[in-house]
């Protein structure tokens, strides 16, 4: 069975781009963030690097981790069946996410509630709170499980009608808020909101769309990443102009916008999927322990993230060189845990299916 090494690079890349994320968010004005770091207060938002970091970042990281999720799940379809198929997102999505929402969630709210909560109160808590940052867990065993009854009724999406895909994307991106760049954040709660699984569903059946249809990103991508980085900044620039000053409507500036940052996502799934092809296609044993590291040490960074972040608010150090030492010293940390506690472990088991450890021979 043919194993995709390039996408599976790109898959710890997706996750591990969300541990720099929420790293970079202690210096980014947010009013529900516990920690708020010194350019929060010494920078006006247009002048601060890390709000560009995390805008450029959340514009098309979820959308790639959801187009991947795609393609492995028709691969997944393909080789297992149905059945099999979604006994094997119960086990790997659905599991995690309840014993996530038991263990690290819990840590994780406690964390953001001023004074705590009493344990007792958990389960209220939750169904106001939800899943944290587990939530894409939640909306793609959704995903999932919707997929493999979509595809028991015998419908592919192998057609090349279904590269309508990628403009239709914009009809849920039209109903989010214009104070961030790309998807809206998850609202507080356990129920999904309609509009971003409808926006996360689009990017999951185009990637089960470049399965099925065999599509491969080449030389292209040399094209397409270049196109993202221009569009980010004349995207950033318009948001922030007042539509009258542009002597459009606000309709007019509202699409124009949205059209941009559906172009940015678009562009950098695709461009990165082209770049990594290139670069790691190739069979690499650190490639591989990677990309199941990192699926543990997305689900347990966050509480350690916030945790590191309070450690060294008061640091009288220079703010980048705080932000590496909270970004490296998390990574040091979750590989020793996931390499001593979790990999040959049950919880390594529940995550990524049983892992042999190497023989070292003389």
């Amino acid at each position: 069975m043919k194993r995709y090494h390039d996408l599976d690079a790109l898959r710890a890349i997706a996750m591990s781009l969300g541990i720099a994320l929420h790293a970079f968010v202690l210096q980014v004005p947010d009013p529900f963030w516990p920690v708020q770091g010194e350019f929060v207060r010494t920078l006006p938002i247009e002048k601060n690097p890390y709000a560009y970091a995390v805008a450029f970042i959340h514009g098309f990281r979820m959308p790639l981790f959801f187009l991947l999720s795609g393609f492995f799940a028709a691969m997944m379809l393909q080789r297992r069946g149905m059945k099999g198929l979604l006994l094997h997102r119960l086990k790997r999505i659905g599991l995690p996410l309840l014993v996530g929402t038991v263990t690290i969630v819990p840590c994780t709210i406690w964390l953001f509630v001023p004074g705590g909560f009493e344990l007792w109160a958990w389960p209220i808590v939750w169904i106001y709170a939800g899943f944290a940052h587990l939530w894409f867990l939640w909306y793609l065993l959704l995903i999932a499980i919707g997929y493999g009854l979509v595809a028991a009724l015998g419908i592919r999406f192998s057609h090349g009608v279904f590269w309508l895909l990628l403009p239709c994307v914009l009809g849920p991106q039209l109903f989010m808020g214009n104070d961030s760049f790309g998807a809206d954040p998850p609202a507080d709660g356990v129920l999904p909101e309609a509009k971003l699984l409808a926006y996360y569903v689009v990017f999951f059946l185009c990637g089960v769309f470049v399965y099925q249809r065999s599509i491969a990103i080449r030389h292209w991508w040399s094209v397409f990443l270049p196109m993202a980085i221009v569009i980010f900044p004349v995207a950033l620039v318009l948001m922030a102009i007042p539509a009258n000053l542009l002597g459009v409507s606000p309709e007019l500036k509202h699409l124009t916008v949205k059209v941009l940052q559906v172009a940015f996502a678009w562009l950098m799934c695709f461009g990165l999927m082209g770049l990594f092809r290139w670069i790691a296609s190739g069979e690499r044993f650190w490639i591989r322990y990677m990309s199941d590291a990192s699926y543990w040490m997305y689900l347990a960074h966050l509480p350690l993230i916030v945790f590191a972040q309070m450690l060294t608010l008061d640091w009288t150090v220079n703010a980048h060189l705080m932000m590496f030492v909270i970004c490296a010293g998390a990574l040091a940390v979750l590989l020793l845990s996931y390499e001593t506690c979790v990999r040959y472990t049950l919880v390594g088991t529940m995550l990524n299916g049983p892992r042999v450890r190497r023989k070292v021979t003389a």
